[in-house]
């Protein structure tokens, strides 16, 4: 989630739990990101203003051992204005999980990639992510104070861009809850006011066997976030399982 998700619906919005790839398992999961309403103004020379924005991300994902997961993202978005499609660049990810412990999960996700200037005024990011959480079955609780970073520029001063994932079981199969996502700025020099990015998502999990859906729409709360924005995630699909006529 480069560059401040909570602002700007670039390639995915999600707060990461307990979710490992089984060793040597290869998957793949389907982001998709439609920005309602939006910032109509660009807040740099070259920035695409997130609204009407569609964003669309294919993550690869391949489970090196019980702990460790191999990750590439593909972005794509739909240009509000001339309706064409765009390639987004492209990133990689390495995350460590340890969820051995019943009901405690911790780790750290780093990721890094190439960012068009639609989205940032530097064409190379990184994020390193903490995983932190609980899970008992009915509760979920996960906490990701995630620092991204530009690698290139006069200031290489990581913005601190936390996300807070809560949610209870509802029905067999089916957790619902918010997610919060924020963006403080600089940890120099925190933002003020309406200048931090704070948007609060309902959202929904959906068990099906050893696929998930995620659902969740989001409202801004300050002028540095997109008033409405629509989420979803389809995700844990084995490719084994993905071309199989069977399966659907």
């Amino acid at each position: 989630m480069l560059k401040g998700a909570c602002a700007v619906a670039y390639d995915e919005i999600q707060v990461y739990d307990m979710g490992i790839n089984q060793p040597g398992q290869f998957a793949l999961e389907m982001h998709s990101n439609y920005v309602i309403n939006g910032r109509r103004q660009p807040g740099y020379p070259g920035e695409l203003p997130p609204d009407g924005q569609l964003a669309f991300t294919p993550e690869f994902s391949y489970g090196w051992s019980k702990h460790l997961e191999l990750g590439l993202y593909v972005p794509m978005s739909i240009n509000p204005n001339t309706g064409s499609s765009m390639f987004d660049d492209a990133k990689m990810r390495l995350k460590w999980l340890n969820a051995d412990d019943p009901g405690f999960f911790y780790g750290l996700n780093i990721e890094i990639g190439l960012v068009p200037r639609r989205y940032s005024e530097q064409p190379v990011g990184m994020e390193i992510r903490p995983i932190l959480g609980h899970y008992s079955g009915d509760w979920l609780i996960a906490f990701n104070p995630s620092l991204e970073l530009d690698l290139t520029g006069r200031s290489q001063m990581p913005v601190l861009s936390p996300g807070l994932k809560v949610t209870r079981q509802a029905f067999d199969k089916v957790h619902v809850g918010i997610e919060h996502y924020a963006d403080f700025g600089q940890l120099n020099r925190f933002s003020s006011g309406n200048d931090q990015g704070h948007t609060t998502y309902l959202v929904s999990d959906v068990s099906l066997g050893n696929y998930r859906l995620h659902v969740g729409v989001g409202h801004g709360w300050t002028a540095a976030a997109d008033d409405w924005v629509l989420k979803c995630i389809v995700g844990g699909i084995p490719f084994t399982e993905l071309f199989n006529p069977r399966r659907w």
